[in-house]
């Protein structure tokens, strides 16, 4: 594990997450499809907001479990509270400094699976 220091494209929003990179994953959801990011992710109590919690939107979907979060200024996805497990984030790995994505491998997981 390591700690990442992360933002948002216009830095309004910044966070720590400590973490791995040998785990990473896309996801083919409807949402994940869309924005496309690269996502790693940390238990609940490694990620802490550091500045703009107050400018953090959430958005929900489908089953309403899943919390997406974006900065309200420049709309970057930055993190989200996992549905498939509620205890984790998924980081979006772009927001983070120092990480070469091309060095990553993400695995596809099936998110698109209905729930409802």
């Amino acid at each position: 594990m390591q700690r990442y220091h992360g933002s948002c494209h216009c830095g309004c929003v910044t966070f720590t997450a400590n973490l791995s990179l040998d785990y990473s994953a896309r996801c083919d959801c409807s949402m994940c499809r869309r924005h496309g990011a690269i996502m790693v992710r940390c238990d609940q109590n490694d990620l802490a907001i550091e500045s703009g919690k107050d400018l953090l939107s959430e958005y929900r979907f489908n089953t309403n479990v899943a919390i997406h979060y974006f900065c309200s200024r420049c709309g970057i996805y930055t993190f989200h509270k996992m549905r498939k497990f509620p205890d984790k984030y998924a980081v979006n790995a772009g927001c983070l400094d120092g990480v070469d994505l091309s060095a990553l491998h993400p695995v596809l997981i099936e998110g698109a699976i209905n729930y409802s």
